[in-house]
């Protein structure tokens, strides 16, 4: 059997000044997005599977791969390059994908990674285009948002990866004490939904005196150049909506608040103090966050809103709210609750996102990338209609004059930004 030759494209401008040389001991402090393009693409060197897997980068980064090939111009670059060295197939971020660029080189065929929420039109224009082979998701709730698309018949999922220790490397490195710590871990921006824990951080205090929240990540998580505000946390507007609910009547941080700044090994020993971790609380940008995932496995209880990222990867699901208005009340009671049962959630992760599971549903789309693919059974759980959706997409799939049936999910879109008016408030 002839070898397959495969490249996954990533662009490292805002991460090059980062040691990602040990991913396989967890993410050094880089977006997920990252951390998943460069793990993926290093497992698959490392396996005996019949895979030449490339990593192109645009710019130097310290990393383990052995094939490794820098690429300065972009796209269309990096599709001379795999034309020039015989390249089957190009794995990219969906968001690179450009029309214009990628019709020059149609002998190309093309995975799009989606680590974000995927838009309506850009469906409508994936479906259409025979070169792009597959749209590969992150998570299967992510996945069955869109489920009563056509573009289904083209895409499947993939859980990220994350390389989990034995249960003594965790239990090692966590406080089992009933303590009323919170973490919250990301990027400190409107996106990811910093700005509602902070409004009602002094209400959880009122209720739970001894309540500290720690907060790891920063403004500059995603770009190490950024330019911050005067506390040096996130940028001047940010710092200017979530300060102001942080501070004492004389200004200073409240004592409860510790601003950690952007960590990587080191981040396990803040975890692993914390009792409750608060993914991001809005949801909004999520696809199959790996904070969720590492916060269960250093023993957080979570609590956050009830959306498809969440529920793909959280243990315990009683405490997922579907309304913003309810994430102070939660808290509280996660924080006043028992701690949940460790060893479920350390065997719900290992057999979810356990690493061989995921690594072969990569070698396998790529061995099969030529072939019909089988449409993913929808999940159990009911989130958004699914059994509607299921029945539309079967209905469009078998009769095209039902496409112009707008995706359910639509409904929802209005109704949370004109009705509910959540979407990045």
């Amino acid at each position: 059997m002839s070898r397959k030759k495969v490249a996954f494209y990533l662009e490292t401008k805002l991460i090059e000044q980062t040691d990602c040389s040990k991913i396989m001991e967890g993410n050094p402090g880089i977006g997920g997005t990252e951390y998943e393009f460069l793990l993926v693409s290093f497992l698959l060197e490392q396996r005996e599977n019949g895979i030449d897997a490339i990593l192109i980068i645009s710019n130097i980064l310290a990393v383990p791969h052995k094939n490794t090939v820098v690429i300065a111009g972009g796209v269309e670059a990096v599709c001379e390059y795999c034309t020039l060295h015989e390249v089957e197939l190009l794995v990219i971020n969906h968001l690179l994908f450009q029309s214009c660029v990628f019709n020059k080189y149609q002998n190309l065929s093309l995975v799009l990674w989606a680590h974000l929420r995927l838009g309506y039109d850009a469906l409508n224009r994936w479906v259409e285009t025979p070169y792009i082979k597959r749209i590969v998701c992150c998570g299967k709730e992510m996945l069955d948002l869109f489920r009563d698309h056509p573009v289904t018949a083209k895409s499947t999922f993939v859980y990220n990866i994350f390389p989990i220790h034995e249960k003594a490397w965790y239990l090692d490195r966590m406080d089992k004490a009933d303590n009323h710590n919170v973490v919250f871990m990301g990027m400190l921006s409107k996106i990811k939904g910093f700005q509602f824990l902070a409004r009602v951080w002094k209400k959880v205090v009122d209720e739970v005196p001894d309540a500290q929240l720690y907060v790891l990540g920063g403004g500059n998580l995603y770009d190490k150049n950024a330019k911050l505000g005067k506390y040096g946390i996130a940028s001047v507007d940010f710092e200017e909506e979530i300060i102001p609910w942080l501070v004492d009547g004389k200004g200073n941080l409240l004592s409860s608040v510790h601003f950690m700044g952007v960590m990587g090994e080191e981040k396990f020993e803040v975890l692993g103090k914390c009792k409750v971790g608060v993914p991001n609380p809005s949801g909004v940008s999520e696809a199959l966050p790996i904070t969720a995932i590492e916060m269960q496995l250093m023993g957080c209880n979570l609590t956050t809103i009830k959306h498809p990222a969440y529920l793909d990867t959280i243990c315990n699901q009683d405490y997922l709210y579907s309304d913003l208005g309810h994430l102070k009340d939660y808290l509280v009671k996660r924080l006043l609750s028992g701690r949940d049962d460790y060893s479920a959630t350390y065997q719900f992760i290992t057999r979810k996102f356990g690493l061989e599971s995921s690594i072969r549903r990569w070698e396998n789309i790529i061995w099969d990338i030529d072939k019909p693919l089988c449409i993913e059974p929808c999940s159990s759980n009911g989130y958004h209609a699914k059994r509607l959706k299921n029945f539309l997409l079967s209905l469009k799939l078998k009769y095209a004059i039902f496409n112009f049936i707008p995706p359910v999910e639509r409904f929802y879109d209005f109704y949370a930004e004109k009705i509910c008016k959540v979407r990045y408030r």
